[in-house]
Order: C-alpha cells, then sequence, then structure tokens
C-alpha cells in the first residue's frame, strides 16, 4: 500500500501520521488484534521502483540537454508551453510538464488501487490479490512523481527563476522561504517527500550566483557543506551543476578572495571525485566559470592564476581520454575557456598583456588542427586580443592591436569538429576597439589612423550591406574625439565636420538608429572649432565658420536635437579664441550668452567662457540685463560672480555634472603685499 493509504487509515483510527512507512506500518500493526503480517516483499520493488522514476527523471534531463533551443521549442509549441527564456528554463518547462502529466495519470491509477484495498490488505500487504501485483509497480513508481507534486504546492521554479531573469534581489528571499516551508512541512508531519530536492536546492543557488555580492555566494556555500554532511535523504546529495553555481556566485563579484574561493570549490569538486563516490565531477563549465572569476579581479596575478587553471583543464582533459572517454566529453576545453584567459590578460593592465593574449591565439590555431580538441579562434577571440594590446600599455599598442585586424580582414578559416571550416570574419566592435586605441594614443597622426581606419568601414558597408561593420555613433564620436584633440592636424574643423556629414548621410539613406548623430558629435565638432585658433587667419576663420554652422543646426532642432550646456560653452569658447577683441565679439558673446540664460543652460563653462569674450564691467551689464542684477548694485567684481549666485532659471536645465564653477584663476586680480614702502604696515 502507498503512504497515503496508510496515512488514510490511521486517520480513521485517529492515530498519529507522522513518521515513515515503516512506522506508519508498525502503527497500524500495534493497533491491530490481528496476527502480524509477513515481511512486505513488495518493498524492495517499490524502492526499485521509485529508484527507475527517478533515474527517469534524469534520463529525460539528459535527453533534453542533448537537443538545440530550436527542437526545445518545438517541444514546447506542441505541449502549448511558452517558448521564451534560456535553455535551462526550456528543459525546466518540460520537465514540470512530464511531471505534471505523469502525476494526474497515476494519481488515477492510485485512487483506484485505494479503494479496492480492503481492511485485510491494509493491515496485511503481503495478501494482496494478483491484480494488485500488476499494478504495484505502476503506483509505486508514481510515488517520485507525486513527491514533486507535493513540492509543487510551496515550491514554484519558474516564479523564482523569472525574478533572477529580472535581476530581482527578492529572488533570493523568495527561494529561501519556499525552502524554509517545505523543510517545516516535512517536520509537521513526518513525511520526508516534502523535503527539498536537487531542483529547489539547485534554484536557491543560482538566486544566490545572481546575487552579485561575497555574502550571496558564501550562504550558497553554506547551503552545499549542509547537504554534504546531510545523510538523511539522497535527495540531498550536492550536483555539479549545484556547484558550478557556486563558482558563478564567486565570479560575478570580481575581488580576489571570492575568486580563491571559486578555486576552492572547484579543488573540492575535484576532491568528490577522485576520492568520493564519484557523482560530482568538475565539467568544463566550471573551469571556465573560474577562469571567469579570476579575469573579473583584472590584475596580472589573476591573469597568471586564469591561465594555471586552464592549464590544469588541459592535463585533466589528457588524462581523462586515457582513463575515461565518456567524462572526457564534458571536459573537452572549448573557446570559451580559452577566450576566458585571453580575457583575463585584457583586463590585467600588464604591459606584456597584448604578447600574452596573442600566444594563446596562436596556441588556439594549433590546437584547431588537432580533432581531439573543439579549439579554434573566432571573432571574440581576435576582438579579446585586439582589447589586450589597446589596454596593455605598450608604446605600439595601436599598431599592434591593428596588424590583428588586418589580419582578420583577410577571413582567416580553421577546420571545424564535425566538418567543413569556420570563417572568421571582423565585426564593428573590432574596428571601433583600435579606433578607440588611436584616439587615444599620442603619436602624431594617430587622428589620420583612426579616420582612415572609418573610411575602411564606410566603404565595407556601402559595398556589402549585409556587412558586420557598419560604423556606429561610438566610431563616429572616436574619431572626432581623435581629430579634435590632435595638435599635428592641420584644419581639423573641416575634418570633423566632414566626418558629422558622413554620419548624417548614413542615417538618412537608412534611418537606422545606430548612426544617429546625437548632441555629444555636434559639442565635439565645436569643440575641434575652438582648438584651431593655433593655425593661420585663414584656418580660424573657417574654424569660426564650421563652428557657427554647427551650431546653428543645433538651433534648428536637427534629428531632435538641441544645445546643452557644453554646446553654449563651446560656442562661447569658439569666440574667446577665434575672435578678436571687438563689438562684434561682445555682441554675438552676448546674445549667445542671453539665450543661455532664457534656456536655463548656464554651466560652468558657459560662465567662464562669458567673461573671457567681454570686459568686465560689460560682462556685470549683460548679467544686470538678463535679470541679475544684484552683482551689480553691489559694485562686485566680475571674478567673484559665483554660478551658485546666479538666477535658479539660468541653470535649471543644467545637468549635474556641467554645474560646477570652472572660473580661471587668471580673472582675479593679483594680490600684492600691503608693504608701504619705506616702511611695513603695522
Amino acid at each position: 500500500m502507498t503512504v497515503v493509504a496508510l496515512k488514510d487509515r490511521l486517520r480513521q483510527l485517529n492515530l498519529p501520521l507522522s513518521g515513515r512507512k515503516d512506522d506508519l506500518v508498525k502503527r497500524l500493526l500495534d493497533n491491530s488484534d490481528q496476527q502480524p503480517p509477513q515481511p512486505d516483499t513488495h518493498e524492495p520493488k517499490q524502492e526499485e521502483a521509485a529508484r527507475s522514476s527517478e533515474k527517469k527523471e534524469d534520463d529525460d534531463s539528459t535527453i533534453y540537454n542533448n537537443l538545440t533551443v530550436p527542437a526545445l521549442k518545438e517541444r514546447l509549441r506542441e505541449l502549448g508551453l511558452s517558448v521564451g527564456g534560456r535553455k535551462a528554463d526550456l528543459i525546466e518547462r518540460l520537465l514540470e510538464s512530464n511531471d505534471n502529466t505523469h502525476t494526474e495519470h497515476e494519481a488515477e491509477k492510485e485512487d483506484e488501487i485505494e479503494i479496492e484495498a480492503s481492511d485485510d490488505d491494509l493491515i496485511h500487504p503481503d495478501l494482496s490479490s494478483d491484480d494488485d501485483d500488476e499494478n504495484s509497480n505502476d503506483t509505486d513508481r508514481s510515488e517520485s512523481s507525486t513527491r514533486r507534486a507535493k513540492r509543487k504546492k510551496f515550491w514554484k521554479t519558474q516564479e523564482v527563476r523569472d525574478l533572477i531573469k529580472q535581476n530581482d534581489q527578492s529572488a533570493i528571499v523568495k527561494a529561501e522561504e519556499m525552502i524554509t516551508q517545505l523543510e517545516r512541512m516535512a517536520a509537521e508531519t513526518g513525511d520526508d517527500e516534502y523535503l527539498p530536492g536537487p531542483i529547489q536546492y539547485t534554484t536557491l543557488i543560482e538566486a544566490y550566483s545572481h546575487g552579485g555580492t561575497v555574502d550571496a555566494a558564501q550562504r550558497a556555500e553554506k547551503v552545499i557543506n549542509r547537504l554534504l554532511s546531510s545523510v538523511d535523504s539522497k535527495d540531498a546529495n550536492p550536483t555539479t551543476q549545484m556547484l558550478n553555481a557556486i563558482i558563478g556566485a564567486y565570479a560575478s563579484t570580481g575581488t580576489e578572495p571570492a575568486a580563491e574561493q571559486a578555486t576552492a570549490i572547484l579543488e573540492k569538486m575535484e576532491y568528490i571525485k577522485d576520492f568520493g563516490d564519484g557523482t560530482v565531477k568538475p565539467s568544463v563549465h566550471s573551469f571556465a566559470m573560474t577562469i571567469n572569476a579570476w579575469s573579473n579581479v583584472g590584475s596580472e596575478t589573476a591573469a597568471h592564476n586564469a591561465e594555471e587553471i586552464l592549464k590544469r583543464l588541459l592535463e585533466d582533459y589528457d588524462e581523462a581520454l586515457e582513463q575515461d572517454t565518456e567524462y572526457a566529453k564534458e571536459l573537452k576545453p572549448n573557446n570559451v575557456v580559452f577566450n576566458s584567459v585571453i580575457d583575463a590578460w585584457a583586463r590585467s593592465g600588464s604591459n606584456s598583456a597584448g604578447e600574452k593574449a596573442e600566444s594563446i591565439l596562436l596556441r588556439m590555431e594549433g590546437l584547431s588542427k588537432i580533432k581531439i580538441y573543439d579549439v579554434r579562434p573566432d571573432t571574440i577571440t581576435f576582438n579579446t586580443c585586439i582589447k589586450a594590446w589597446c589596454n596593455s600599455g605598450h608604446p605600439d599598442a595601436p599598431l599592434k592591436a591593428e596588424g590583428l585586424l588586418r589580419k582578420l580582414e583577410t577571413n582567416p578559416q580553421y577546420p571545424k569538429q564535425r566538418g567543413g571550416m569556420l570563417i572568421v570574419r571582423p565585426n564593428r566592435l573590432s574596428f571601433n576597439t583600435v579606433i578607440n586605441s588611436w584616439a587615444k594614443s599620442r603619436k602624431p597622426k594617430s587622428a589620420v589612423y583612426a579616420e582612415n581606419l572609418l573610411i575602411r568601414m564606410i566603404k565595407s558597408y556601402q559595398s556589402d550591406p549585409f556587412s558586420t561593420v557598419k560604423p556606429d555613433v561610438i566610431t563616429f564620436s572616436s574619431v572626432l574625439n581623435a581629430l579634435a584633440k590632435s595638435k599635428a592636424t592641420g584644419f581639423k574643423a573641416e575634418k570633423c565636420k566632414s566626418v558629422l556629414n558622413s554620419m548624417i548621410t548614413l542615417y538618412e539613406d537608412d534611418g537606422s538608429s545606430d548612426t544617429k548623430p546625437n548632441v555629444i558629435c555636434y559639442n565635439t565638432v565645436l569643440n575641434a572649432c575652438a582648438f584651431s585658433a593655433r593655425g593661420g587667419p585663414d584656418e580660424r576663420r573657417k574654424a569660426l565658420s564650421v563652428a557657427v554652422e554647427t551650431f546653428n543646426e543645433l538651433r534648428r532642432g536637427q534629428f531632435g536635437l538641441s544645445p546643452d550646456a557644453v554646446s553654449y560653452g563651446n560656442m562661447l569658447k569658439c569666440c574667446a579664441n577665434l575672435m578678436p577683441p571687438g563689438s562684434y565679439r561682445t555682441k554675438m558673446a552676448s546674445q549667445l550668452f542671453t539665450s543661455c540664460c532664457n534656456d536655463g543652460l548656464v554651466g560652468g563653462m558657459c560662465l567662464d567662457e562669458i567673461r573671457r569674450c567681454l570686459p568686465p564691467r560689460e560682462f556685470m551689464q549683460l548679467l544686470a540685463k538678463c535679470g541679475c542684477n544684484k552683482p551689480l548694485n553691489q559694485g562686485r567684481m566680475a571674478h567673484s560672480v559665483q554660478l551658485s549666485q546666479l538666477p535658479r532659471a539660468f541653470t535649471k536645465n543644467v545637468k549635474a555634472g556641467d554645474l560646477k564653477d570652472r572660473q580661471r584663476d587668471s580673472y582675479a586680480p593679483k594680490k600684492t603685499k600691503n608693504i608701504v614702502r619705506g616702511r611695513k604696515q603695522k
């Protein structure tokens, strides 16, 4: 008989319901005057059936894991279920669907058996009929599903995982509450079937792993340690997935102590594999997340540690190939682990980061020719190597990075594991990283190199509409920034305006938001104009013309844009740098400042530059004309006026970062020692 039937009989007799199945049977026997029954010969079969059901669940999970995401979604559509989420969510949804269907089917059979059971059958299980024998396996097989059904009354896996996907910190609280409720129900009813199982604990640990703090990772590790010390239930045994989730929790914190803890978890998994029951074995995913933990630290030591873990993985894989080919499949190195080590060097800031990263790239190219390894460089590999060079601080970093980009533009090919060739192509990030490196470089012609890369991107995109190197706002902004800061580029104002016009043309052709100009692009052009003062009269005249044209485009609201505090500040700087003192400069600067006050965009730069454009007295009169006459009435000096003392209407639309006073020291009159000639003042 099932536990449910035994408890129903105990309720009829007003007897306690707590305890295991053996306790329930014994309690019924003690209450009965009949002869004690013979040992239940069906019990081993029941246990075997339960194990078989649990094994079936594991088999289903394995089958689903081997399916592709499109195949899983197709199966979900057939069942009328949602197809959203990651692969793990799709598998969980299918497993839950199987559980629900199986539980309902078996519950009907169980009800039929309970109705047919007599009192003698209950007290003497060994005297069951032949029909009961035939149905016993089906009934016992439902115990695992019934256990999961009981848990689901208090445990909603999808509800917790939805919170996890939304990065909602309440996912941890929700999961902890559900686990506590299951444990409380098991204690109150004496029914261990309520106890949380692997799915529940794994979901709890996944919630911890998305917490992003060391405390959350430590709480996850405490759960694992408690499970390792528990022998009450087979369901409580930790799994590789649980331990991987803890490593992921530590990896997300980005600290060296957390990376050390992640490494300790990996070593614990290796210890259980070698000296435990072998149920927990580190997979390639375990190594990849531990490497990622060190990568997130961002130091040279961390990069060395990441490379050491990769070395251990390769050694373990070679050993597994000789001893356990099935386990070797779980350990097979892939691009992820190699790319993570390259990323560790890219984040290290080491001068040798570029060389280390490129050496790993060359090693991947060598392993791609060996069939037992599923490793080959891809676009991510090349991009991360380029990033490593750009972040290294090496004097030739931009040249080295562009060398890798040119190699990537040749579309190198590498053999795939199942035949065919992987063709690697550059993408937008490949070019943007190199352009940004040139923009930060102090080499004389760095702006020219950055502009040439932009031209190559535009030509590639225009010749192939499906090209992956279409420039975006970041591309144009980086090139504009490189030109604006360049000291070796002549007529840079006109070149910046030409780049901005190319951006506008590209946007008008395809209407993509990726190439829509923003106010930062316009401000960069204005800044380039302002710093063209070192050129000759012709260059200054053309720079002023470009500045006026660019600012007027902003004023007209092109592309839904309008000037901000930086725009007004840069335009006033153009007046101060490019126009000689006189009535024309005074008139133009006064009009700009008046508009700026009316728009509520007087920031620190604007106040700074208007004082450069106007004589002190005219500046004070302009303030009074705009509605701020208090400084003039008080007879204050122009340099003493602070941004915080202006009317709120002048600054109401300025961003917080632009509200800082940026007054130049040269505005204040020089202090002189108060000494009377011939004698010191007392």
